[in-house]
Order: structure tokens, then C-alpha cells, then sequence
């Protein structure tokens, strides 16, 4: 069997070979992603319930400064819940 084009590199050589440039964020530093849902366009009850759900998440684990947006979109959402499950009963 021939190994065709199969070459054995002696130095492997990935990244940056030095520090600069790189940047690491904790895992529990990250930004959430993004924050605007329009609310009203949310229609059926499953849609809003797993958005709620989402957002009550985001909520439980955002950061200090994101913690405002979570929580009014949480809001939002669960007066549009209200809404809704009163226009279908």
C-alpha cells in the first residue's frame, strides 16, 4: 500500500505562538445573546410558554448589568401570557 502524499510533520504548529491578541472570557462571564423579542408577535400559548421559560433562565443566570433587560422582557412576556390565555378562554 502506498501512501500517497501522507507526510509526518515533526513540528506541529497551531495558534498563536504568542499570548497577544488572545483573550479568554469565563464561561459564566459570557454576554447573553440577544435580549429584543417583540413581545406582541408571540401568539399561541406554547410559543409564549417556551419563550417565558427561556428568558426566566436567562434571567436566573444574567449578570448584574443584563439583569434589567431579562427581567422587563420576563414581564412582557408573562402579561402576554395573561392576554392571551384570557382571549381564547
Amino acid at each position: 500500500m502506498a501512501a500517497g502524499g501522507s507526510k509526518v510533520r515533526s513540528k506541529t504548529s497551531r495558534g498563536a505562538h504568542t499570548g497577544q491578541g488572545a483573550s479568554v472570557q469565563r464561561e459564566d462571564a459570557a454576554p447573553l445573546p440577544f435580549l429584543d423579542v417583540y413581545v406582541p408577535a408571540i401568539e399561541s400559548l406554547e410559543e409564549i410558554s417556551g419563550w417565558l421559560g427561556t428568558f426566566r433562565e436567562r434571567l436566573r443566570v444574567a449578570r448584574t448589568e443584563d439583569r434589567t433587560q431579562a427581567e422587563q422582557v420576563v414581564k412582557q412576556l408573562e402579561a402576554r401570557y395573561q392576554m392571551r390565555r384570557a382571549e381564547l378562554s
